[in-house]
């Protein structure tokens, strides 16, 4: 019997891997415990069979925020001290609804001697301004490309050689248009005019980035289909979607425009021409490094006020701000009723959760639930069923997580090289079986059999994709990682269907009964060319999936854990979103938790915390 239960486990686990199970609890006596439930039983043992106990005739109940001390910590319970209306007592909890305070380490005072600064990595981006000259006469249009522009009811068409500057470019039914800036009657005016009529004049050269890719961008030494592909060690040269380029030339032939590239590829720095169809420009991206301040209470409180928290917000981050005074917080003002928002999450499918959870956890819908036979249907793997309203609104509810547990899920996911470190990365994977491990790949360049250690992977795919080396490792970590020795048959590289193809963050793992078969499916396609795709050895999996998410998620504005789950932004708002399980957001966080320890509180963290409309004045209930 014990057998068939372990079984059951794991394939929970294997098909489940888009999607998690119950929340890590850190188990220490010794400890300050917080209670998380809305109300919490104190048990007279360690179980649901034993009662609830009792003083002055009444079951004791302790409400959310109530700090515990931990006596003793059995299997899925704590034994803790407490003061309850005045009394000590003593109970059983479960530990499933106990929060570990963790005690900040107090903030060093700097000395005239050694001043410590501390430093965050910050990302501003130079708008595009492109100088260059129209190559015929040509009419101007407004942005949607059929109504000409006109000043004075008057249609206007600039002369040829008219110098103008390209501040941005939209396609319209495929075509692609410039938007130029450029005077007439001694004013700067704006409108949109064919690319076809626009030359560059490049003194120096021009951001860009490849994008909207549909097949391999691949690499001329000259311009024109017929000229000789570029090559490096033996191999063509193909740019993937998302490469940054400089664009040094704007060359026609044909009708057709090119443009001679610069770049850097597999560590080289390389040149070439593509067909200006697969380039797009984009605003250049300035890293810096600035220094952060630790506000007093008087300035946090205003600051609080400048972004525009509500009240309800702001004790829980008085509380943070107190223990990690270089913390930073902003305000992301979705500008969404909380009910309408709450209800589009709640639509049956978007959210999952185990379907061992209580009913309360669990969609009741007709569409979600059989009422004459009391079961659900399973929406992913065997066990994932929709989640209730009420637990899809405890965990929207962004003042349920305003904790240094579990806060990191609204945590910006910029590479921060000063403080995301190694040993950081490391934390993350022990326990799993990437710990310490190393694995095979070929070398990009020479195709070389070449030797690596996991963490080191995680690394470089910071370094490439710019995304946080702790988010990924903890969505791997999320996502296939079974037990400290197992994973998810998505990173065996044995599945009969998918031999040698590998699948890290069950990128495109959608929801159904096979979701591992559908990740692998995406991960082994060969004619998009894109993010290092074909996934045929972890190397390619994991820095190819880290590109992946930082410029299908993170650039798109779902930057922190919890906007990648609930989609609140107005890109494909309640649609685009990496995960269903309405739980992931949280778990994550306290994997990223454990990757900070012992440096919290000299990290400058940046946490944008959504603020809906017409929120309830208290936090959402725990259902049940």
């Amino acid at each position: 019997m014990k057998k068939r239960v372990v079984l059951t486990v794991i394939i929970v686990l294997v098909f489940g891997g888009l999607l998690c199970l119950q929340p890590e609890r850190s188990m220490a006596a010794n400890q300050t415990g917080v209670v998380t439930a809305t109300s919490l039983n104190v048990r007279t043992g360690a179980g649901t069979t034993y009662a609830v106990l009792q003083y002055n005739g009444a079951e004791v109940k302790l409400s959310n925020g109530t700090k515990v001390s931990i006596a003793e910590t059995l299997p899925g319970w704590y034994k803790v001290n407490f003061t309850y209306q005045g009394a000590a007592l003593s109970g059983y909890v479960s530990s499933s609804y106990i929060a570990i305070e963790t005690a900040a380490t107090a903030t060093p005072t700097p000395t005239p001697v050694a001043t410590s600064v501390t430093y965050r990595t910050e990302t501003t981006y130079k708008a595009i301004c492109v100088p260059a000259k129209l190559t015929k006469a040509s009419s101007l249009y407004k942005s949607n490309g059929k109504k000409r522009y006109t000043i004075s009811k008057r249609a206007i068409t600039l002369s040829k050689g008219k110098s103008v500057k390209i501040l941005g470019e939209k396609v319209i039914k495929g075509k692609k248009w410039f938007k130029i800036s450029f005077t007439y009657k001694k004013k700067t005016r704006k409108a949109y005019v064919r690319n076809t009529y626009v030359k560059m004049t490049l003194k120096t050269s021009a951001n860009a980035r490849i994008a909207n890719v549909k097949k391999i961008a691949r690499v001329h030494t000259k311009k024109g289909t017929t000229a000789p592909y570029k090559k490096s060690g033996g191999k063509a040269v193909s740019l993937t979607k998302g490469t940054t380029v400089s664009i040094t030339k704007d060359v026609i032939l044909k009708k057709t425009r090119w443009y001679k590239l610069s770049f850097t590829y597999n560590g080289k720095k390389l040149t070439g021409y593509v067909n200006s169809k697969y380039v797009k420009l984009t605003k250049k991206a300035v890293t810096k490094k600035v220094p952060v301040i630790a506000l007093s209470d008087a300035e946090f409180e205003q600051a609080m006020k400048n972004e525009g928290f509500p009240e309800s917000y702001k004790q829980s981050l008085r509380v943070l701000h107190s223990a990690y005074p270089y913390w930073q917080f902003k305000a992301y003002k979705t500008g969404l009723d909380w009910n309408t928002a709450v209800n589009a999450e709640s639509k049956t499918g978007v959210s999952l959760i185990s379907n061992s959870r209580g009913k309360a956890w669990k969609s009741t819908a007709a569409d979600a639930y059989d009422a004459s036979t009391g079961k659900w249907k399973v929406f992913d793997g065997s066990t994932w069923v929709a989640a209730s309203r009420a637990a899809v609104a405890y965990y929207m509810d962004p003042r349920n997580f305003l904790n240094d547990r579990s806060v990191y899920m609204f945590e910006m996911l910029e590479y921060q090289p000063q403080y995301q470190t190694k040993a950081g990365v490391n934390t993350i994977l022990s326990n799993t079986p990437f710990y310490n491990k190393t694995f095979k790949y070929k070398d990009l360049t020479t195709g070389a059999s070449k030797t690596m250690y996991y963490v080191d992977a995680f690394m470089e795919a910071a370094k490439n994709s710019k995304a946080s080396p702790y988010h990924l490792a903890s969505r791997v970590k999320q996502e296939v990682v079974t037990s400290a020795t197992t994973t998810s048959s998505a990173v065996s590289g044995t599945v009969s269907s998918y031999p040698g193809i590998y699948n890290f963050y069950n990128i495109g793992a959608t929801s159904s009964s096979t979701p591992v078969l559908n990740g692998l499916k995406w991960a082994s396609d060969t004619k998009a060319g894109t993010y290092l795709r074909p996934w045929t050895d972890p190397y390619r999996s994991i820095v190819g999936g880290a590109q992946y998410i930082s410029s299908g998620y993170i650039a798109k504005g779902q930057n922190t854990c919890y906007l990648e789950k609930f989609n609140v932004t107005t890109y494909k708002r309640y649609e685009h979103q990496y995960m269903t399980n309405v739980e992931a957001a949280y778990e994550e966080a306290i994997k990223t938790k454990k990757a900070y320890a012992g440096m919290m509180d000299k990290s400058p963290l940046v946490f944008s915390i959504p603020v809906f409309e017409n929120m309830p004045a208290n936090n959402s209930p725990m259902p049940g």
